[in-house]
């Protein structure tokens, strides 16, 4: 891993550990975050950059996105590319701290979370 790699994994783990008690789970294709379960990962690092994705009950609409998508009822990934440490931002902090709460801690499945917030659809930005 080159210093621009390393400065971008560094920055989101960073982020990612401001959000609660967390687990790194490497594999061979990808660094899942985990709280109870997981919550976001980076898919692609390099020194060109970096994809991250962080999952919410519900879609966010950002031009940020690269790609939105509901991989199983419930579960929205939300891809990013990052190309410089400074892109990860205070919009970004936020969403992963949505991501930890609700899909790394399970609140969504709590209460009345699921059956509310699955469909809800929010713009940002």
């Amino acid at each position: 891993m080159g210093p621009r790699a390393r400065e971008l994994y560094e920055r989101f783990e960073q982020m990612i550990a401001a959000c609660g008690e967390y687990h790194v789970a490497p594999a061979k294709t990808r660094i899942a975050f985990q709280g109870r379960v997981r919550f976001a990962g980076i898919t692609s690092l390099s020194d060109k950059g970096m994809t991250c994705v962080f999952a919410l009950p519900y879609r966010l609409n950002s031009s940020r996105f690269l790609k939105v998508e509901e991989v199983v009822p419930g579960w929205w990934a939300h891809r990013l590319r990052i190309t410089e440490s400074s892109q990860l931002d205070d919009e970004i902090q936020a969403w992963l701290r949505e991501s930890y709460r609700l899909m790394g801690m399970q609140e969504w499945l709590e209460g009345s979370g699921r059956g509310k917030t699955r469909n809800r659809s929010r713009r940002l930005r």
